[in-house]
C-alpha cells in the first residue's frame, strides 16, 4: 500500500511540475492585444488594421483589441509590461528592445506591392533646395521623426555620420516632429531645410494629393518631377510584427501562420505604409545588419 501511495504521489508531483513548466513556458492572454506605431490618425489606423487583427484572433481562438501607441518608446514599454502582445513597429525599435533585454521575437515582416521586404530611410529636401549632397546639410535645419524611429531617426543619423556630419554639432537646429507626415510638412512648408522619413510614405502622400511626382525610381532614389528630392538613402528591413517571448514558441508559430494566411481583401485595407502583398516569416537574423548599423552610428557619434 505504501508503494502504491508513493507511486501516485510521485505521479502527481510529475504532473504538477509539468503543468508548472508549461505555464512558465507560455503566457497566453485572455485577449490578444495589438499595438501599432503612431504613423497617422489613430482611429483611421485601427479601422484599416481591424480586418487583419480579427483574422489573427479567429485563427488563434482569442478575442482581439487594437490600440495605437502615443510614441515608439511607449509601444515597447507596453509590450515589456505585458499590456501588448503583438506590436507592429520599425526594425530599429525591435533592435532597441532586444538591446535593453526585452523578451520579444520577430513574427513576420510586411511584403509590399513592390515585392520588397525592405524600405529606405531617406533624407529629403524641397525640389528647389540648394542642398545637393549630405555634406551640404552643415549649418542647416533638420527634422527627425524621433530619435528611435528607424527610417525617420536612426537611418538619417547613420547617413549623416557616415558622411562626416554630426547632427548635434553640425546642424543649426534639430526638430523632432513625432510623425512622418509632420516631417514631410515641415520640409514642404519651409519650417526646416531637410528631414528624415521612409520612402514607403511617398505613394501614400501622393494618393492624398499632398505630394506630386510622376514616378518613383527606387534604385536611383529619384522622384521624377517631384515636389521633393531625395538627397541620400539607406536600406532598412521592413516593418516587423513582434510578439512577447512569454507567449511561448508554439503560440508564436500559430501567430506566424495566421499572418501568412491573411486574406488579400484585408491586406488591401491596411495602407498606412502602402499596399501589402502579405506577410513573410521573420527572424532575428534579418535584423543583425540593422543592429550593426545602430551600433556603428552610436560609436561614430561618440567619437565626434
Amino acid at each position: 500500500m505504501k508503494k502504491v501511495k508513493l507511486f501516485f504521489g510521485f505521479s502527481l508531483l510529475i504532473l504538477l511540475i509539468g503543468s508548472y513548466s508549461f505555464a512558465m513556458a507560455s503566457d497566453i492572454p485572455k485577449t490578444l492585444s495589438f499595438g501599432l506605431l503612431p504613423a497617422e490618425d489613430a482611429a483611421e489606423m485601427i479601422k484599416q488594421f481591424q480586418g487583419i487583427a480579427e483574422h489573427i484572433g479567429k485563427a488563434v481562438g482569442l478575442p482581439i483589441e487594437t490600440r495605437v501607441s502615443q510614441s515608439y518608446n511607449a509601444l515597447i514599454e507596453a509590450m515589456n509590461a505585458g499590456h501588448i502582445d503583438v506590436a507592429y513597429l520599425g526594425g530599429s525599435q525591435y533592435v532597441a528592445a532586444r538591446r535593453v533585454g526585452i523578451d520579444c521575437q520577430p513574427v513576420v515582416v510586411a511584403k509590399a506591392q513592390t515585392g520588397r521586404t525592405y524600405y529606405k530611410s531617406c533624407i529629403i529636401v524641397r525640389a528647389e533646395s540648394d542642398i545637393k549632397c549630405v555634406e551640404d546639410l552643415k549649418g542647416k535645419t533638420f527634422a527627425f521623426v524621433s530619435p528611435t524611429s528607424t527610417s525617420g531617426g536612426v537611418g538619417p543619423r547613420f547617413i549623416m555620420l557616415k558622411h562626416g556630419i554630426n547632427p548635434e554639432k553640425d546642424l543649426r537646429r534639430i526638430l523632432y516632429a513625432g510623425k512622418h507626415d509632420s516631417v514631410f510638412l515641415a520640409v514642404m512648408n519651409k519650417k526646416v531645410d531637410a528631414g528624415g522619413t521612409g520612402d514607403v510614405y511617398f505613394p501614400r502622400w501622393k494618393g492624398r494629393g499632398i505630394l506630386k511626382y510622376t514616378e518613383y525610381i527606387e534604385p536611383q532614389d529619384m522622384l521624377k518631377d517631384g515636389d521633393i528630392r531625395v538627397v541620400a538613402a539607406v536600406k532598412v528591413p521592413g516593418t516587423v510584427m513582434i510578439a512577447r517571448g512569454a507567449l511561448g514558441q508554439g503560440f508564436i508559430e500559430k501567430l506566424r501562420a495566421a499572418f501568412q494566411s491573411v486574406p488579400k481583401e484585408e491586406l488591401n485595407k491596411y495602407r498606412i505604409w502602402g499596399p501589402l502583398l502579405g506577410f513573410v516569416p521573420a527572424s532575428h537574423e534579418d535584423y543583425k545588419e540593422l543592429a550593426e548599423m545602430k551600433e556603428l552610428a552610436r560609436k561614430l557619434k561618440k567619437k565626434k
